[in-house]
């Protein structure tokens, strides 16, 4: 098998976050700072039923930093939430979710179930809103891990809301079922899986004192989502930048991080054919995957590899890079753990 250097520029940024528009605690101004301190390449904004920070003039590079904004949709009874994201429109009007999930794409948008597994193990006041339209179609992907939809289903009684001073040491994971429903939809299709972090930083007032919740810049230091591009997106005009990022994130062209395990930029997650080297990214590509090929993960520190096929652990190594020989078909991810909480999820590669 030949040798053959990543040629691709990786990007990493936020996504699901909401600002004064709607519901969250923020400026747009105070979240693109936070952003950019930060160190992220992009973000993107999903107010709820709006695209009013659009319509503000706020979609364009701050420096380095793109903002992309995009909306959050829901049906009458508050559940089935979809993040809507390149559409030049809202529409609050469409009341079902094949309705929306059409509409986004026909405008030239792409979207994502969001937080579709979501429960309540306590704090009944704030109920769950999952995903129950598993009949629909046309969806381009999910929002695997949720960042705000983990934190609460980790609270078990009225004791843990100590986690409020500790809103990102106790992510874990996604949800074993939701993962088990991602892997049995991509045998069929290939689903994209993005990571969210649904960013609300509310102000907590008891008495005198008034405590933030989840400050902005905390949350940006959770789940993000990387992508592998062909060079910085800065290096194009904007508009040229935009259909690029949509065009990765809808063909899941990388990868899922908690950056509270560790920072995960500079991983390598590819596979790699052994009859003449070429390099293939997680997710769709413009040519088919083939065997026999080799799976390769380079991390910037140590971690658990676990590679699965078809939702099954096939091998499991520890350390900052591993391998695993590919004979036959089949759709194959990566996983890697720091001790028992989960640090990176790749998004699959269908191979054969």
């Amino acid at each position: 098998m030949k040798t053959t250097t990543f040629p691709h520029h990786q990007i990493c940024g936020a996504i699901h976050l909401h600002t004064l528009y709607s519901d969250g605690g923020v400026s747009f101004g105070e979240l693109i700072d936070a952003a950019r301190q930060c160190e992220l390449d992009y973000i993107v904004v999903t107010d709820h039923m709006t695209l009013k920070g659009r319509e503000a003039g706020y979609e364009k590079f701050h420096d380095d930093l793109m903002v992309l904004v995009g909306y959050e949709h829901n049906d009458p009874q508050k559940q089935n939430h979809y993040l809507a994201i390149g559409t030049g429109k809202a529409f609050p009007q469409l009341q079902k979710p094949q309705q929306y999930i059409d509409a986004v794409k026909e405008n030239g948008g792409i979207g994502f179930l969001a937080h579709p597994a979501e429960k309540r193990n306590y704090f009944g006041g704030l109920p769950p809103y999952p995903w129950t339209e598993w009949d629909a179609t046309g969806y381009d992907g999910i929002e695997l891990w949720n960042q705000m939809s983990d934190w609460m289903e980790n609270l078990r009684s009225w004791r843990s809301f100590f986690r409020l001073l500790y809103p990102r040491r106790f992510l874990s994971n996604v949800p074993d079922e939701l993962l088990e429903k991602w892997d049995n939809l991509n045998q069929s299709r290939f689903v994209s899986g993005i990571g969210g972090i649904d960013a609300h930083t509310r102000k907590l007032t008891i008495g005198p004192f008034a405590y933030t919740v989840f400050p902005i810049k905390v949350e940006l230091k959770g789940v993000r989502t990387h992508l592998y591009m062909p060079q910085k997106l800065t290096d194009f005009p904007f508009d040229q930048a935009r259909l690029l990022f949509l065009k990765a994130l809808k063909n899941g062209n990388g990868f899922i991080s908690n950056y509270r395990r560790g920072d995960a930029k500079g991983t390598q997650i590819y596979l790699q054919q052994h009859e003449n080297g070429t390099i293939q990214l997680p997710g769709l590509n413009e040519h088919s995957n083939c065997v026999p090929a080799v799976l390769k993960v380079q991390l910037p520190s140590e971690g658990t590899v676990r590679f699965l096929r078809n939702g099954a652990v096939a091998k499991s190594v520890k350390g900052q890079s591993a391998e695993f020989e590919i004979t036959g078909g089949g759709v194959y991810r990566v996983e890697v753990y720091k001790g028992k909480n989960a640090w990176i999820y790749s998004n699959p590669f269908p191979v054969g």
